[in-house]
């Protein structure tokens, strides 16, 4: 039982590290999304978040700029980060739910 109970602490441990190294990396990258706007037969792109009951949004310039490429490749990064954040979660909870059972057991 010692043993067991020792890989699940571990496994533990690692899962704890690995959600707070995901949500570091979420958290540099920018949250919102991406929306494009029409003014005067152009169209223009700006990144769209909620701060609260606020919509807050930046002006990035055309849809087909560096800038905005660039900020839509690191939203589509942070969307990965919180998918990943989501799975370790559970992963994390079933192992705490074998923590417990092995502690009863003890």
């Amino acid at each position: 039982m010692e043993t067991v109970s020792q890989a699940l602490l571990y496994e533990e441990k690692l899962l704890r590290n690995r959600l707070q190294r995901v949500e570091s990396e979420c958290a540099s990258r920018p949250k919102g999304s991406i929306v494009l706007k029409r003014r005067y037969n152009q169209v223009y792109a700006y990144l769209q978040w909620r701060d609260g009951n606020r919509v807050c949004s930046r002006y990035l310039g055309k849809p087909d700029s560096w800038q905005c490429r660039s900020i839509q490749a690191k939203i589509t990064e942070r969307r990965k980060y919180l998918e990943e954040a989501k799975e370790i979660r559970k992963k994390l909870e079933a192992t705490q739910h074998l923590l417990e059972e092995v502690r009863k057991f003890s």
